[in-house]
């Protein structure tokens, strides 16, 4: 008698190297797939407050961060080749962005130009990602210095200094979220039975709260409204209180 096919069998294989268990259905990895819905209501915030507070500019985060949620459930839900694909190139997308706007506070380039280097350095790592799969977490982690470089030199460099508790506040998540995600990926804590909560699950809410995060930090830049009275807004003090 042979045995029951796997769904997803007819598509290439990439097992998630993970603590939680694949199981033999639609869904493998139940709590890594569904702890993507952090993603889905990180969107939905953004999504509402660039319409309650007019940051429409930055809605485009709303949308990176629904793509993320929906490109890693379906790596988690399938361990295919594609799927991992797709979970990488989301999380560039969110990575591209962020390097696009603080080329933006930096030069004050216009709108199209800014758009090429989004688009440019997205699809210089995306297409990658079919050469070397093998690093693309290497990759990432490459996009995440680049934008703490850039960060550190707009700090001393920038006529506007905003705010940045919210800026701390994602580096705060972003940080805890990762510590779980290696005690996860090296087995160091790990249950692999359970499909509700585990440290890969707990890193996509963190993850999506840091993305979230970074978009409140955003909306006190008022150079990325790409209008000119933003482009020449004066410097202003700091607030007493102010994480800075």
């Amino acid at each position: 008698m042979a045995l029951p096919t796997c769904p997803w069998h007819t598509l290439e294989h990439a097992p998630a190297q993970f603590c939680e268990e694949s199981l033999c259905a639609w869904v493998r990895q139940p709590g890594n797939t569904v702890s993507n819905l952090g993603f889905v209501l990180a969107a939905f915030l953004i999504f509402q407050h660039t319409r309650r507070h007019d940051a429409r500019h930055l809605r485009p985060l709303a949308y990176i961060s629904l793509a993320t949620g929906l490109g890693s459930a379906f790596f988690h839900a399938s361990e295919t080749w594609i799927g991992g694909i797709l979970d990488f190139a989301t999380i560039y997308l969110g990575a591209a962005y962020m390097v696009a706007l603080n080329i933006r506070r930096l030069t004050k380039w216009r709108k199209p130009a800014i758009g090429v280097v989004y688009w440019a350095f997205f699809l210089v790592f995306f297409g990658l990602l079919f050469l070397e799969r093998d690093v693309a977490r290497t990759f990432y982690a490459l996009q995440i210095v680049l934008c703490i470089v850039l960060e550190a030199v707009l700090f001393f460099r920038q006529a506007y200094r905003p705010s940045y508790r919210w800026f701390w506040a994602s580096w705060g998540a972003f940080l805890l979220g990762y510590g779980l995600w290696l005690l996860d990926v090296k087995h160091l804590v790990c249950d692999p039975t359970n499909h509700w909560v585990s440290g890969h699950a707990l890193w996509h809410w963190l993850d999506a709260l840091a993305l979230y995060c970074v978009y409140r930090f955003y909306t006190g830049i008022p150079v990325l409204r790409f209008d000119a009275a933003s482009a020449t807004a004066p410097a202003q003090p700091e607030r007493p209180g102010r994480w800075a």
